[in-house]
């Protein structure tokens, strides 16, 4: 088990690009043979004018929370509490599927129940404080009423109506952090598997109409500082049913055998709740917040944005028709003590990313990362010799300076949430990133009042013709 401490891009008429593409690579490119500055001049008009530059803008930056994320995993189940002094208490209950290993499973006739009882196998654990690595959680096991179908996928989904008010956990179950967990459940719960048919083990369906699945809550401690995370791999926990099975046709006179179930098969919804909602502000200072989750993040609203780019090309004289942006970049600058390196190092975010808000066909909201997420080299990683972060979003700010403003063509959907970043490799070795609705981490960056403020660099062309 991993255990890890938190200390915490108008489109131009082709006969206008031409000229652009080829003097820009003349600028940029270089030959340890040749250095002819006027190769491509013959293809440049007399009255053409390249003008290559950088600016900066200081970001009119917010701080915002969302309503709700994302609760659905397809690799982690997470449950625990965990507590900051700045951002409040962070707590995770979750629910995934039981599954049967066998298509073909008959109990006999009048199978006797011995015991039934689940095993949770922990991935890994997060904790503030060494002192928080063992302390008592308990837990409580609940069955679930309703399916997790499509419409349960956000950390607020599931709500008490979707699983039975009593505990299925015969006791009151102590965690304290350890490789894993055994909890016996109450035996109506094994009269009801063992009331299962053929046909219900043949089905999926007919399976998942009578067993659906598992709750898991943890006691809420409140707002003491401290706490632990708890993270289960999906696939790795299993449910026991022990009993006795007569069975004349296979010679079985009560013979003592076991069913096993997967828990935590395919995915999990896992319920998310945080609390820096106090720290959302519209006039943040020299501090922005952000925390993965469902936690407060820094927020870009994408009219200002394209309103402050405007305002300076109507000042230096410029059109859109005349400015080529070649590249965008947030820039999130921090600042570091020396004896503040371990927390940086193990507490704050090792990406983050612009994320949008979109709705699905059926009006589900999502919120993701910017596509171009999956075209940069950089994934807006940390720069710790620089003390920033660095996010290219070129195709973004392209797209957003050219967008009609009168046909409502800036709306909503390019306002950015600057978000931690979850990256990971499925079974055919692609990679996605995902909005973090998975691993808690924070980080307090500079804000706008800071001497070193959050800031758009712009590199762009001016033509003239």
């Amino acid at each position: 088990m991993t255990r890890f401490m938190i200390k915490f891009y108008r489109i131009m008429p082709i006969k206008k690009i031409l000229p652009v593409l080829v003097l820009l690579s003349s600028l940029f490119a270089s030959s340890c043979i040749i250095n002819d500055k006027s190769l491509g001049s013959q293809f440049v008009s007399d009255n053409f004018i390249l003008k290559v530059d950088t600016i900066n803008f200081d970001l009119p930056i917010k701080i915002k929370s969302l309503d709700s994320i994302q609760g659905y995993s397809q690799n982690y189940m997470v449950f625990g509490n965990i507590c900051d002094p700045a951002f409040g208490p962070v707590h995770s209950n979750t629910a995934s599927l039981i599954y049967p290993y066998s298509d073909t499973t008959y109990f006999g006739i009048e199978p006797e129940l011995k015991s039934v009882y689940v095993n949770f196998y922990i991935d890994s654990v997060v904790f503030f404080r060494p002192d928080q690595e063992g302390i008592p959680q308990n837990i409580k096991i609940y069955e679930l009423r309703t399916n997790l179908d499509s419409s349960k996928v956000f950390n607020t989904s599931i709500t008490p109506d979707d699983y039975y008010p009593e505990p299925l956990n015969e006791s009151s179950p102590v965690f304290f952090g350890d490789d894993s967990l055994k909890v016996y459940l109450k035996k109506d719960f094994g009269k009801k598997l063992l009331s299962l048919t053929v046909e219900d083990f043949d089905s999926l369906d007919l399976f998942h109409e009578k067993i659906k699945g598992f709750y898991i809550e943890v006691e809420d401690p409140g707002s003491q500082e401290g706490g632990r995370l708890n993270y289960l791999s999906l696939g790795s926990s299993y449910l026991f049913l022990n009993y006795y099975l007569t069975d004349p046709e296979r010679n079985y006179s009560h013979y003592d055998t076991t069913e096993t179930f997967s828990f935590g098969y395919g995915y999990a919804v896992n319920s998310i709740r945080t609390s820096s909602s106090h720290l959302a502000t519209e006039t943040p200072g020299d501090k922005l917040y952000i925390e993965s989750m469902s936690g407060v993040k820094p927020y870009l609203n994408g009219i200002e944005l394209k309103n402050m780019f405007n305002e300076w090309m109507a000042k230096e004289g410029l059109t859109k028709e005349t400015v080529l942006i070649s590249r965008a970049e947030l820039v999130f600058p921090y600042e570091m003590a020396p004896e503040d390196y371990d927390i940086v190092t193990n507490q704050y975010p090792s990406s983050i990313f612009p994320c949008f808000t979109y709705s699905s066909p059926d009006s589900i909201k999502f919120c993701d990362p910017l596509p171009e997420i999956y075209t940069n080299t950089s994934v807006g990683g940390i720069i710790r010799s620089l003390k920033e972060y660095s996010c290219d979003i070129t195709h973004y700010f392209q797209k957003l300076v050219l967008a009609n403003e009168n046909n409502n063509e800036v709306t909503s959907t390019q306002d950015l949430f600057i978000s931690p970043i979850y990256s990971y490799t499925d079974s055919n070795n692609s990679i996605h990133h995902e909005l973090d609705n998975v691993f808690y981490s924070k980080a307090i960056l500079n804000g706008p009042d800071s001497e070193r403020k959050p800031q758009l660099k712009i590199t762009y062309a001016v033509l003239n013709y």
